[in-house]
């Protein structure tokens, strides 16, 4: 039986497929590569309860077409609105969850951006601050060494954006002390 050659151009990765949505990112070196986890869980939940909302004005729309008489109206039109107005908001910021980052890994840090005005009230913690991280329930705490621990809320985050996420943070700040980088 013949050996299977190993360099052969069927054994070597080629460019991501076009179409998948992805990109070939090989030619981006590891160091300025980055790490987005949005609220995913809960941009999932609030649009689902938009979709929702907005089913329930259809419903109301349908089933009352012929109900509103000109002596007594039917109080659907303010029963549509009171389904509808909240349907665009769940839409909205759950289209603004899904798409808009929480926490960004980098090789400089991590980046927390906050729900409302991110540009504003975004922290930033560089990977030479943190002397340890620990995950207490559905908070990850990072200890920094000029002050007190910072907690950063994964309610938001799918189980699996969790774990990734901790997993990425703690690996990173393991690689840093073991190498004493930044250290005097």
């Amino acid at each position: 039986m013949p050996e299977p050659d190993l360099h052969s151009s069927a054994s070597t990765p080629g460019p991501v497929q076009p179409g998948l949505g992805v990109e070939d990112i090989r030619h981006i070196p590891v160091r300025e590569r980055e790490l987005r986890f949005t609220r995913n869980r809960a941009g999932a939940i609030l649009a689902a309860s938009g979709c929702l909302l907005a089913v329930i004005a259809a419903f109301l729309q349908l089933t009352g077409h012929d109900t509103i008489t000109p002596y007594l109206p039917a109080p659907l039109w303010a029963m549509q609105a009171a389904a509808l107005g909240p349907a665009v908001l769940c839409l909205y910021l759950g289209i603004r969850c899904l798409k808009y980052a929480a926490v960004i890994v980098t090789p400089l840090g991590v980046e927390i951006l906050p729900f409302l005005r991110p540009r504003r009230t975004m922290r930033w913690y560089l990977w030479q601050q943190m002397d340890s991280v620990d995950r207490k329930g559905r908070h990850l705490n990072l200890h920094l060494a000029d002050g007190p621990a910072v907690s950063i809320s994964l309610r938001s985050m799918t189980p699996a954006s969790r774990d990734l996420l901790v997993h990425a943070v703690r690996q990173r700040v393991k690689a840093l002390q073991c190498s004493h980088y930044g250290k005097a």
